[in-house]
């Protein structure tokens, strides 16, 4: 009888784990980093329409300068000419500074007007749509990659959480959109899908030209590893489409627009420093730009000094050194503004989280925390210190 009990007992224990596992895999996929980035944004999105009293619209930031002729108008922001583009086509151009330039970024506004089905109300919400998407999604990617490498998915919150795509989200810019093809590129090269990867970096680097440094490190590599072919076979696929697309540019505009685009400084931070007697903007640089980008410069510098790279590591530390200089270099038209400085650098970002997962370096996956850091601090300056966009 005693037996009995037991094997009874044992049972009801056994039935008692199978029905604990269930809710427990349930919260572990909830709680997950994507998962929290989605409600950071929602959050963040509601609060911040409702404080501004904004709709969907409100975000594109149509200024009077271009959509009305009216030259000492409010500018607006990028967002509007990617809205010129998919709403009125036909007449987009002259409503758009120099479009020679703005035509060079044409994947979010396709995707644009693709998912509004041709319905101009729905494309305010549509541009929201893939760049919320895209920064979940990049996350989920980010955090995925690190657990391949027993490292914790939790550093990908860096990628999500940094104040410049939250910048991009509300100013309907096209970053997290090229990043977030950047990480469809990095996932394929994970799974050996080495022209898939080349596809999905080409369309990055036709969402944002800057996206170009990804695709080079991995040229760079295969050329490194004499694989010839294979270094052609990348650069043809992954940067091929943005030369041809510059050529029928010229062909359309009689220009590249490659000029429009503000030039780089000479002296590291010139950009940032140059606004030290502006009370306003020159605070939110420091915190948001200048702190992290020290530390990450700092990170770099431990991985040269302990030579922290390897055959399969050296190329996403040329990426991080580019994206890096990038940063450093940054004009002075960039630095005016929170948004356009901060949405330039994303980068950077993934740049840092890339080497730190690929090395296994859990210093720089530590110090790449800082940018979840900057989320917090861009929302508190947005809400209590009103930071200038």
């Amino acid at each position: 009888m005693s037996t009995g009990t037991q094997t009874a007992s044992s049972g009801e224990l056994i039935q008692q784990g199978k029905g604990q596992a269930g809710p427990r895999r349930l919260l572990a996929f909830l709680i997950r980093p994507s998962l929290v980035t989605a409600l950071l944004y929602l959050v963040f999105i509601v609060a911040f329409s409702i404080y501004k009293q904004y709709d969907a619209l409100h975000y594109v930031h149509i200024g009077t300068v271009f959509s009305q002729h009216v030259a000492h108008g409010s500018a607006g922001y990028d967002g509007q000419f990617f809205y010129y583009m998919v709403t009125d086509p036909q007449h987009a151009p002259a409503h758009i500074d120099d479009p020679s330039y703005r035509y060079q970024r044409i994947i979010y506004p396709l995707l644009t007007a693709l998912l509004s089905l041709g319905q101009k109300v729905l494309v305010p919400y549509a541009m929201l749509l893939i760049n919320f998407i895209s920064i979940v999604g990049s996350v989920e990617i980010a955090a995925y990659l690190l657990k391949r490498r027993q490292l914790s998915p939790w550093y990908s919150l860096a990628l999500g959480l940094y104040f410049g795509q939250a910048t991009a989200f509300i100013f309907d810019t096209t970053e997290p959109l090229t990043y977030f093809l950047i990480c469809l590129g990095l996932l394929s090269l994970e799974w050996k899908r080495t022209r898939t990867a080349a596809l999905c970096m080409s369309l990055a680097v036709l969402a944002r030209e800057t996206a170009a440094l990804f695709p080079l490190g991995y040229i760079a590599l295969l050329f490194w590893r004499r694989r010839w072919w294979e270094s052609i076979r990348f650069a043809l696929i992954s940067l091929l489409p943005i030369v041809l697309w510059y050529g029928l540019i010229v062909v359309i505009f009689g220009r590249t627009g490659l000029g429009y685009a503000p030039p780089f400084e000479r002296i590291p931070f010139r950009g940032l420093f140059v606004f030290y007697q502006d009370h306003n903007r020159f605070p939110p640089l420091i915190i948001l730009m200048l702190i992290p980008t020290v530390l990450s410069i700092i990170a770099f510098a431990r991985a040269v000094l302990l030579r922290r790279w390897g055959n399969c590591t050296w190329h996403t530390w040329l990426i991080w050194g580019l994206n890096l200089a990038l940063t450093i270099f940054m004009s002075i038209a960039s630095y005016e503004e929170l948004v356009s400085a901060g949405r330039l650098s994303t980068g950077l970002v993934l740049a840092m989280l890339l080497y730190g997962w690929q090395a296994r370096d859990r210093f720089t996956l530590w110090t790449s925390q800082i940018y979840t850091i900057t989320f917090i601090l861009y929302i508190a300056g947005l809400f209590i210190l009103h930071f200038p966009s």
